[in-house]
């Protein structure tokens, strides 16, 4: 821990070796910064995107963890089961979140959920004009998921919630002592960057390099992530980490209830939750179920919290057999 402190604190001395306003010093550049990173400009915004798949096909939306990661650890989901793929019979789309991973970062008063659900929404009309697309979703993506789901049951033909985080600001309270061990990275990013009005790109770079320290060892053990294994990224987003999360407490208690308009969702809906996660694993997600008319739980044997990329083809096969089952 005093390595990695001290790290910081070189970090934020003018003597650091490094510039950090130079592109990839700190972290890697985003689509601002290199012109090569695919990309889909909607909502007065630049995500870093990719997409797969024959456009004219039923669409699939992912969404990754975080908030602040990147859909870098939901890239082995592209792999083929039974010789087939997601992208053999979908058009599958894979996005940065907003100020997250390699998207164009943003001031705090730009990174709301406000915003968030216009961006999702934007990028529905654009992939899928016309047509209900099936999102699939991972822990944070699943909450982000469920709060759109709410508000416009009308634009999704289905959900894959993959291990979503609490739901709800109650439920988040029974559990947040396990999700993590320790508030050292999140009590200095607060300090860091909500102790300025705006953000240059500088301070973005600095913020975002100190947020993926937090990355290095085993500060949750009960999610059992693979120590052998681990979830890549490309870059985490600082300011996303902090302000989603700000957004949701109120007077330092948790509040957000993404549950909300749920009860008019009537298509099923898939939960997968992993056999060895302590925290958010089967028995939290039978409770979260409930929040939906119509779910059903499928477990993925022998994995932690990091089933995605750790059990892609044990995490797949139930996706194949939803997909099959709602006709999309």
């Amino acid at each position: 821990m005093n390595r990695v402190i001290a790290s910081l604190l070189l970090l934020l001395t003018p003597t650091a070796c490094l510039d950090p306003t130079a592109d990839g010093n700190l972290v890697p550049p985003t689509v601002d910064d290199d012109p090569t990173l695919p990309r889909i400009a909607l909502n007065g915004s630049v995500f870093h995107a990719e997409t797969f798949g024959d456009p004219a096909a039923p669409a699939i939306v992912m969404l990754h963890a975080g908030p602040g990661r990147d859909y870098r650890d939901l890239l082995r989901l592209r792999q083929p089961v039974d010789g087939v793929r997601l992208e053999d019979r979908h058009f599958v789309v894979f996005w940065d979140q907003r100020s997250a991973g390699l998207s164009r970062r943003h001031d705090p008063s730009d990174v709301t959920t406000a915003a968030y659900d216009a961006d999702l929404l934007a990028l529905v009309d654009e992939v899928s004009p016309g047509r209900p697309v099936v999102l699939v979703t991972h822990s944070w993506g699943g909450m982000y998921a469920s709060r759109f789901i709410g508000q416009h049951p009308e634009r999704v033909a289905g959900a894959v919630l993959m291990e979503p985080g609490p739901l709800t600001g109650e439920i988040f309270l029974e559990v947040k002592n396990g999700i993590q061990n320790f508030d050292v990275w999140s009590e200095w990013l607060n300090d860091y960057t909500w102790g300025q009005t705006i953000l240059s790109p500088d301070g973005h770079a600095r913020a975002d390099y100190a947020l993926s320290l937090g990355e290095f060892g085993n500060s949750q053990p009960g999610f059992h992530l693979s120590a052998t294994d681990p979830e890549p990224f490309w870059r985490l987003g600082a300011i996303a980490h902090t302000t989603i999360q700000k957004a949701g407490m109120s007077h330092g208690k948790p509040v957000w209830d993404f549950t909300v308009g749920l009860e008019r969702f009537q298509r099923p809906v898939l939960f997968e939750a992993s056999e060895l996660d302590e925290v958010e694993g089967v028995a939290f997600q039978k409770r979260q179920m409930t929040a939906y008319p119509n779910a059903t739980l499928a477990v993925v044997a022998g994995a932690g919290h990091d089933h995605p990329w750790t059990q892609p083809e044990a995490t797949l096969r139930p996706i194949f057999a939803y997909l099959a089952t709602i006709g999309f």
